[in-house]
């Protein structure tokens, strides 16, 4: 799809879009304009399947057949661990447009463990999430020392990330070509 952009997968005019944004945020004199506010409806729609309403779009969550759902859409957790992935990639890129890395692929994997007894309090466990790892795995032609960098900041920057390394341990690894490189 993006075979054309001499940047990879990110192209050149994203570049130019997030150093709008930039220049947007540096110029903003009210505390109001920097803030970020995120809005989601969401609707009950029958035994454990709801709606979501976000923008212009509407996502479908359900519980698996063995946990009572009807398997209609991801449960909430699987919503919660894929948008970690997702702003990943979305801060990844951005990054990856403002400091010009050929990106040929990029892929983020996230695993999380929680406590499922939590969920019932049984023996007063605690149902939140206690560990994460974010294995993001890049393919490009690039210096491994400036993919290296490109990780670390998204890792700093990413809001989902910076959140979740305040609430649990989360341990990140990076590949490149397919070879673990430390970070």
């Amino acid at each position: 799809m993006y075979e054309h952009c001499p940047m990879g997968i990110v192209s050149g005019e994203l570049k130019k879009i997030v150093e709008s944004m930039i220049s947007t945020i540096e110029a903003a004199r009210d505390p109001m304009q920097t803030r970020g506010t995120v809005k989601v409806d969401v609707k009950l729609v029958g035994q454990q399947s709801s709606e979501s309403k976000i923008r212009n779009f509407t996502l479908k969550s359900d519980e698996p057949l063995t946990s009572g759902g009807t398997d209609t859409g991801p449960n909430p957790l699987e919503f919660f661990v894929a948008s970690v992935g997702f702003c990943e990639n979305v801060t990844f890129a951005r990054h990856a447009a403002l400091l010009d890395l050929n990106l040929k692929s990029l892929e983020t994997t996230i695993r999380g463990h929680w406590e499922r007894k939590g969920q019932f309090e049984i023996d007063g466990a605690d149902p939140s999430f206690r560990d994460m790892t974010v294995e993001t795995k890049v393919v490009s032609d690039d210096p491994v020392e400036k993919i290296v960098e490109i990780t670390r900041l998204a890792h700093k920057r990413c809001p989902m990330h910076a959140t979740i390394s305040k609430a649990m341990k989360v341990t990140d690894k990076l590949f490149v070509n397919g070879e673990e490189v430390p970070i």
